[in-house]
């Protein structure tokens, strides 16, 4: 009986990301599974052969921390992100406003007030667009500017008082101002952005997402989201593996035994693991603070020269019990912290939580990390949580965060180093809309430098190995996924260069020429 595999790639450089064989030229794909390497493959017939030219093969790239309905979103929104002036972004939008219906919405992504010089305000806008609704969403995602046809639809007429909301600038909850107006969207309009994300970001070599904060106030744009992704893969319409990490707000009290002793859950009790390889439950989201772009992270001290501490996304003891109850439910924890204010809670919650049910495999998260102190360092290691950076933040954002946290606290911005050396994994991410793509985060975990040149903390950098590692091992390490993703797998990227063969400031540059996602593979 002839042997017969699916697929055979030849005449590859291939970086396996497996200590035990490194490298291989050859790799032969069988039943979504790989079936060997170089020599392992004599005597084997195969369905599918690909020449890759010589061409590097990596194993596909994860992207840990994503939001591809934002993403989505914002490709399809007016995009500012060139603007360097104030009266050049108010110009764009006013190009876009001009001859739309006087009930439309006037979308606008790529908002950075730091680009431009400051924030646009609300009279500026309801000039540009004629009176019409806008709605401009920052980068982050923290913070929106909106037109006063916004604020006067809001019923709550206390909140959009305030000074600052009346100028049209909603941070971190504020924004459901917005939300309460222009969302849900329909299923069939949310599955079109997710798709066009995804496909987005499997051309950058990505082949398995994790969507951070889905169904909640952060990070959806339906209460229902997951089943547009849910409709997107059984019509084969999702081009990447994705996991869905509902968010903390999408739980309610459930009336389980006292033996269980959680609280709060989603109906029948599904949690972290439920679905396939394919699509499934990630971690619970419990957002601690905001962003650091607009100074809502939640520090110790205040950022230099910024007033305040930052926010609190909710009332820091209900977290941390929601952060202990998610853990006794079973639900492997994912928990934005920023700040370092934000730090010591996420650390104080997961060190209660092990105290209380000690699970050994836990494999908690904290996302973000922006600004850890060195007395977190151990703290986070000896807990067993991992980190996930988002490591392009260094290149587009480092100057003004080092800025932000000033000489004393420069060191403490998004760790690499003496997080490895610890022993914690260090798991990349792009934190998608913002920008940035897995090979510029891989460059940056490496070089550090900013888009100026500017390096930050050169005493934190990695090799380049070991930010692959970032985005193929330890990624599917995070997500449980090591026996099938991570290492040499059905899912792979191709690359024009091999990043271990050239010069670390060229990474970001690499063209990517193809990815397969379980054996099914496309040229770009």
């Amino acid at each position: 009986m002839t042997r017969k595999l699916d697929l055979v790639v030849d005449n590859a450089d291939i970086l396996t990301m497996d200590p035990a064989h490194p490298r291989a030229s050859r790799v032969g794909i069988r039943n979504g599974r790989i079936a060997g390497l170089d020599d392992d493959l004599d005597g084997w017939d195969t369905a599918e052969r690909i020449d890759a030219g010589g061409a590097c093969l990596l194993p596909g790239l994860i992207d840990a921390h994503t939001h591809l309905e934002l993403r989505g979103q914002a490709m399809s929104a007016l995009d500012i992100g060139a603007c360097t002036t104030p009266s050049g972004a108010l110009e764009l939008i006013a190009k876009a406003a001009a001859g739309r219906p006087r009930d439309a919405w006037i979308e606008v992504g790529g908002y950075d007030q730091a680009a431009i010089g400051r924030h646009l305000t609300a009279a500026e806008l309801d000039v540009a667009a004629g009176g019409r609704r806008v709605w401009v969403r920052h980068i982050s995602c923290h913070a929106s500017v909106v037109s006063t046809a916004v604020l006067a639809a809001e019923p709550d007429r206390e909140l959009v008082g305030r000074p600052r909301l009346a100028a049209g600038l909603l941070e971190e909850l504020e924004q459901n101002v917005v939300r309460r107006q222009r969302l849900p969207y329909a299923g069939g309009e949310l599955g079109e952005v997710i798709a066009a994300a995804a496909q987005e970001a499997r051309r950058q070599g990505v082949t398995f997402c994790v969507d951070a904060g889905n169904g909640g106030e952060v990070g959806s744009l339906s209460p229902v989201d997951g089943a547009a992704y849910l409709d997107l893969h059984a019509s084969g319409r999702l081009p990447v593996r994705m996991g869905l990490m509902p968010s903390m707000d999408v739980l309610r009290e459930l009336p389980v035994h006292r033996d269980d002793r959680y609280r709060r859950g989603i109906d029948l009790g599904l949690r972290s693991g439920f679905g396939s390889d394919s699509l499934f439950l990630a971690g619970q989201k419990v957002v601690l603070d905001g962003g650091m772009s607009v100074g809502t992270a939640r520090m110790t001290e205040p950022f230099a020269g910024l007033d305040g501490l930052g926010t609190w996304r909710d009332d820091p003891e209900a977290m941390a019990e929601a952060i202990v109850d998610g853990h006794l439910a079973g639900w492997q924890m994912a928990v934005h912290a920023i700040g370092d204010a934000a730090m010591d809670l996420a650390v104080e919650a997961f060190t209660k939580a092990q105290r209380t049910l000690p699970r050994l495999d836990a494999r908690h998260r904290i996302e973000h990390g922006g600004a850890i102190r060195p007395d977190h360092v151990a703290r986070v290691a000896e807990l067993g949580v991992s980190v996930v950076t988002q490591p392009s933040f260094l290149y587009d954002f480092g100057d003004r965060y080092t800025e932000l946290l000033g000489p004393s606290r420069a060191g403490w911005l998004y760790r690499g180093r003496s997080l490895l050396d610890a022993g914690v994994r260090l798991v990349g991410s792009t934190d998608r809309p913002l920008p940035g793509t897995p090979l510029r985060a891989v460059q940056a975990l490496a070089e550090r430098a900013s888009s100026s040149g500017r390096v930050s903390s050169p005493e934190e950098r990695v090799t380049v190995r070991e930010a692959l590692e970032a985005f193929t091992v330890h990624g599917a390490w995070i997500t449980r996924k090591e026996r099938v993703l991570g290492r040499i797998a059905p899912d792979f990227c191709v690359l024009g260069r091999n990043p271990l063969d050239i010069d670390v400031s060229e990474i970001a540059a690499i063209p990517v020429l193809g990815t397969a996602v379980d054996g099914e593979f496309s040229w770009y």
